[in-house]
């Protein structure tokens, strides 16, 4: 890809960023409404041609919130041990809100790009994906699991799938 195209394709990311950013989910204390739909998201993981060990990460829901950034195998796997563990809390009983939602931050100190919250009430678990990027940081309801039934919808679980069939089984070793 010829330096100005990237250039042009970079401060489009830029500009649709700066005007859809949110910081955080609406409301997160309200309970998650069974019959409410997500938002459509879309995601797109793609290896850079450049630098085989980075992909390039976009993420864009259907009130055109979009975010992205590339990201080092290593740090996708950071994200994919994440979303692991919250995808096990999200189908356990364990932090269940019975009057308001109970919300559980899970992320890696190291790696501040990720952050997942797993809100919790009655049967249900919604899910939060924060994506921290040199553009800036967005926050999108990721998906929701039906624990009595282990159902789970939402561009999250997809995201993970995709996740654990394209990085590496075990991390790499780090270059010295």
């Amino acid at each position: 890809m010829s330096k100005l195209l990237r250039l042009c394709v970079t401060s489009l990311f830029i500009a649709v960023a700066a005007t859809s950013l949110v910081a955080a989910p609406r409301n997160r204390e309200r309970k998650a409404n069974p019959e409410t739909q997500s938002r459509d998201v879309s995601f797109n993981l793609t290896r850079l041609a450049e630098n085989p060990r980075k992909y390039s990460l976009v993420i864009s829901d259907d009130d055109e919130h979009t975010i992205s950034g590339a990201f080092s195998v290593d740090q996708l796997q950071i994200l994919k041990a994440i979303m692991i563990e919250a995808e096990k809390f999200a189908f356990t009983e364990e932090a269940v809100g019975t009057k308001e939602p109970i919300t559980t931050r899970f992320t890696d100190k190291q790696e501040p790009a990720f952050i997942i919250d797993v809100q919790k009430s009655g049967n249900q678990s919604q899910i939060f994906l924060t994506l921290t990027t040199e553009i800036g940081r967005l926050t999108l309801e990721a998906g929701r699991a039906i624990r009595n039934t282990r159902r789970e919808e939402g561009f999250f679980f997809d995201l993970l799938t995709r996740l654990e069939s394209t990085l590496p089984k075990t991390p790499a070793p780090p270059r010295k």
